[in-house]
């Protein structure tokens, strides 16, 4: 299945006076839950899909623990997650604290598999 995009227009903020260009926006089309995952892998094994879907309620799970300490997890040739975050800036080092973090998200980074993958997507306007 293609992957869709529509159409926006986008001002080129340093250029105000010139028309916009138009752009390509990828859209997401639906979505996949953990509960569908567990129903392709148990059809594709010989596992349960009520197994399957406690291992990977359990994984996940890990994996939120293990970002929050810190860590960068990494999921074989799938993915990496790591924490991230953004600061207010101080004069001098030690005034720098945990206070002066202001927000913190988790950054995806795909591994060879998804970037495999999404090399050989096709695009299809929507309607």
């Amino acid at each position: 299945m293609p992957i869709k995009f529509n159409v926006i227009p986008k001002k080129n903020p340093q250029k105000r006076d010139e028309p916009a260009k138009y752009y390509a926006n990828i859209v997401g089309d639906g979505k996949t839950t953990l509960n569908d995952l567990a129903k392709h892998a148990g059809a594709m094994s010989t596992v349960s899909k009520a197994d399957i879907l406690a291992v990977l309620e359990s994984t996940f799970s890990k994996i939120a623990e293990d970002i929050a300490d810190g860590k960068i997890v990494y999921v074989g040739e799938y993915f990496t997650l790591q924490a991230s975050g953004s600061s207010t800036g101080e004069e001098k080092e030690n005034s720098v604290t945990a206070a002066n973090i202001k927000s913190v998200k988790a950054v995806f980074r795909p591994g060879k598999m998804i970037k495999d993958a999404l090399k050989l997507a096709t695009f299809q306007k929507k309607a």
